[in-house]
């Protein structure tokens, strides 16, 4: 193997194939990246078995060739180099990675590309393209209510629907739940995937707004690609919970409340809230069309806001938890919140008001479960 790229080209490449790989495993290939030399060129590849990426960047290929080498190690080497093009060459007789930037050379150990894990492949799955901007918002959403919990693998995972032109992607621990619906055109299909990975994935960049991801969706595994990078992720087996029971859509009381003076409110009833139950108090009042928040815990004090808001329906008080509340607004971008109550033992629903110029690309809903009263008053 012989080939030269731009620095630049190689950081990305390294940086990129290093997401998934693992900082400690007892397994050297699966520490390190497989670098092969096609010919016009190089692929970098990364893998913890769970999920792998591969990533595309062209050089000028003399002689084709492949080897794993240590990411971590090769990342801080490209680090330190300062010219703008980087030699990798096999020293076959030693098995090492040599690289030659100006008058440096540096040698890496390495092994062979066969020692690295198989690449899982899809022979068929249903197949969809979606715009880049657009699956990354959807993952911005869908995957807010992941919580990572060993023993209940799906509290931390997404469950991905396409059905009826419409892609749906969904996360809950079930004390809250976000849900992400966009337009898009594919045949009914569902996967169950982990959300971190899946955030990863979404954070991986090579796309421009216009540029579009292809999904497929396989028997184990659900495939990621792009113009330079591609991605697979192992699915969750399981029946997802049937999360369409908690969005209600009919309410005793709703409110249209200014998404930042809520956020500013809940924000600081966390700050003096109760460390056991995080529990804080929204009371709709139609007469003075205010949403009042109170929060307060012996140890801390205590707080009382008041936030302008259209009320309509009955008056309702309702606690939950401030995190869920929080989690939501940070991400709803609207100017309004739409808040819908229907009673004590009910879920909460909140969703963004959208403006007069059109219905958002990504339509967000979060629920949040109420809890009892907590201890105290305020």
């Amino acid at each position: 193997m012989n080939a030269t790229i731009q620095k630049d080209s190689l950081q990305w490449l390294v940086r990129t194939a290093s997401r998934p790989i693992p900082s400690r495993s007892t397994v050297p290939a699966i520490k390190g990246c497989l670098i092969e030399a096609l010919s016009d060129r190089l692929v970098f590849s990364g893998t913890n078995l769970d999920w792998g990426v591969r990533a595309t960047a062209e050089a000028d290929v003399r002689s084709p060739g492949s080897l794993v080498v240590s990411s971590k190690i090769l990342e801080d080497v490209v680090r330190t180099i300062s010219t703008s093009e980087v030699n990798l060459s096999l020293d076959e007789s030693a098995w090492a990675l040599v690289i030659r930037a100006g008058g440096s050379e540096m040698v890496l150990n390495a092994v062979p590309a066969d020692d690295f894990p198989r690449w899982p492949e899809s022979k068929n799955g249903e197949k969809v393209r979606i715009k880049a901007d657009l699956f990354r918002e959807m993952v911005k959403v869908g995957a807010t209510c992941a919580v990572a919990n060993p023993a209940r693998p799906l509290w931390g995972a997404c469950f991905l629907e396409f059905k009826d032109d419409q892609m749906i992607v969904v996360s809950t621990d079930q004390f809250a739940l976000s849900r992400a619906v966009a337009t898009v055109s594919a045949k009914e299909a569902k996967a169950i995937i982990s959300a971190n990975i899946l955030s990863d994935i979404a954070r991986l960049s090579d796309t421009e707004n216009d540029d579009e991801i292809e999904l497929t969706i396989g028997e184990n595994h659900m495939y990621f690609s792009t113009k330079s990078i591609s991605c697979f992720s192992r699915l969750i087996d399981g029946q997802y919970y049937p999360y369409e029971q908690v969005i209600r859509k009919v309410f005793s009381s709703s409110a249209r409340v200014p998404t930042e003076g809520l956020l500013r409110a809940s924000s600081r009833a966390a700050i003096v809230a109760s460390e056991e139950d995080r529990a804080m108090r929204i009371i709709l009042n139609k007469a003075s069309g205010t949403l009042t928040v109170k929060a307060g815990s012996p140890e801390k004090g205590r707080m009382e806001e008041s936030v302008p808001a259209i009320i309509t329906g009955e008056d309702v008080e309702i606690w939950v938890q401030h995190k869920y509340i929080l989690q939501a607004l940070e991400k709803i971008g609207s100017q309004d919140t739409f808040i819908g109550i229907s009673g004590l033992v009910s879920p909460m629903k909140l969703e963004p008001v959208e403006d007069q110029e059109g219905e958002a690309a990504v339509q967000a809903t979060y629920v949040v479960m109420p809890m009892s009263s907590p201890k105290g008053t305020f």
